[in-house]
């Protein structure tokens, strides 16, 4: 669950491509600007081979040297029935060899576990959100992006999932005004 916050801060390439240098990436970081927008669709694959897809959409709200602002909406789609809500406002800051994201406000939403029988695995997915949230050390290392025309790809392999994150950038453009 880690990977979903990565990816609306960088501009990664395809998985069949290397990975980009931290010059490259730190490179693109610094050509954010406010008001640019993400939308990242991830597939994630767990060790037990169950897949989960997730729609993240955001954009930058603030910037400074080194550090980007973000809100997101990010959803999680766990099967026909069920899907979780995440809304956030996320730190990013890019590092020597690492970018890390910290949450900054954050609320979820689970819908279609309202069954008391469910109760206990919708406890679950809840004590996973506030374990990432409560998270000071999520980096994710520059090995993990890869930088495409449009956008990024972020890669991440763990104990129990793996997650590929294919991430497009629009940047933000003012409206025109009538002359």
């Amino acid at each position: 669950m880690k990977s979903w916050l990565l990816s609306l801060l960088l501009l990664v390439p395809l998985c069949s491509q290397a990975a980009s240098t931290p010059k490259e990436i730190k490179a693109r970081f610094s050509q954010f600007k406010v008001g640019d927008k993400t939308i990242c669709l991830d597939d994630v694959t767990y060790a037990n081979n169950s897949k989960m897809k997730v729609i993240e959409n955001g954009f930058v709200v603030s910037k400074q040297k080194n550090v980007l602002i973000y809100q997101s909406n990010t959803l999680f789609l766990l099967g026909n029935e069920v899907t979780v809500n995440i809304k956030a406002v996320i730190e990013s800051k890019m590092g020597k060899t690492s970018f890390s994201n910290q949450f900054r406000q954050a609320m979820i939403q689970v819908e279609g576990m309202d069954d008391p029988a469910r109760a206990g695995e919708k406890a679950k997915i809840i004590q996973s959100f506030e374990d990432v949230i409560s998270d000071k050390h999520n980096e994710t290392p520059y090995s993990s992006v890869a930088l495409t025309e449009k956008g990024y790809i972020i890669t991440q392999v763990d104990s129990h999932s793996t997650t590929i994150s294919e991430c497009y950038v629009t940047p933000y453009k003012k409206a025109e005004t009538a002359r």
